[in-house]
């Protein structure tokens, strides 16, 4: 993996979590393709395919507005090349209304062109992500 890339993959995350939105904005393509595998009753900014770096933007802005602080700090990364890595990230989140602080891994897939993410797709264990949200156990037991 080029160090320019990893800084750059690093630099993804520390501006997402310090909610630099204009330096964010500015690291993906006008038409970049974002997916995260996020429940939409519970993310509904997020549980979606997004197409284009408004969109995105305005997500991400979504996240601020539900959690802060908001940490993000990639664990592990893969890279093929100069232009796509798999990252394994760390997130802990604090909810703003109930101040209850979320902790999750995700696995985030983003494809560089001309230094911008034109592909993004996160995955994280949304069954944990929920229950640490609404802050109870979900029951899914047959009920009989």
């Amino acid at each position: 993996m080029s160090i320019a890339l990893k800084e750059r993959i690093y630099a993804v995350y520390e501006a997402f979590s310090a909610g630099k939105f204009e330096q964010l904005s500015e690291m993906f393509d006008e038409q970049v393709d974002f997916e995260s595998n996020a429940p939409i009753e519970v993310f509904p900014y997020l549980g979606r395919r997004l197409l284009g770096r408004a969109e995105v933007m305005k997500a991400l802005q979504a996240v601020h507005g539900e959690f802060d602080p908001i940490v993000f700090v990639p664990l592990r990364i893969i890279s093929d090349a100069a232009h796509s890595a798999g990252v394994i990230v760390s997130i802990q989140l604090t909810q703003r209304t109930t101040k209850r602080t979320i902790r999750l891994f995700a696995a985030h897939f983003l494809r560089f062109h001309d230094n911008r993410i034109i592909e993004y797709r996160a995955f994280l264990d949304t069954f944990e992500a929920v229950e640490q949200v609404l802050g109870r156990e979900l029951d899914l037991r047959e009920k009989r």
